[in-house]
């Protein structure tokens, strides 16, 4: 039953993967340069988008990687430990080793 919790993370990322309404995230509309963005219970990140390469760099206060662009339009890094889900609004979330520890972020 280990692998449950991570299929309820990878369910709800993907869910709100497919929530956006159309429109480009915060990191997405600056690609080049950081853009922070603050989450429930006082969390923040920070991520680079670049389109050329479809990567994001995240920056948290747990570490840094680069993540490419996956299906469903998340963005993974090799090793699986970071799953990032853009959205417009307050509908990002970051998942680091398996669990949503960026909930319901917005970009400042």
């Amino acid at each position: 039953m280990k692998s449950l919790p991570l299929f309820v993370a990878m369910t709800a990322i993907a869910t709100l993967g497919g929530c956006a309404t159309g429109g480009k995230s915060a990191a997405e509309q600056t690609p080049g340069k950081f853009i922070t963005y603050a989450c429930e219970d006082n969390q923040s990140f920070q991520v680079r988008f670049d389109a050329e390469n479809g990567t994001a760099r995240i920056r948290t206060q747990d570490g840094s990687a680069e993540l490419a662009k996956g299906a469903r339009g998340l963005y993974r890094d090799d090793e699986g430990l970071w799953i990032l889900a853009l959205a417009d609004g307050n509908g990002t979330e970051l998942v680091h080793k398996s669990k949503a520890e960026y909930k319901n972020c917005a970009a400042k």
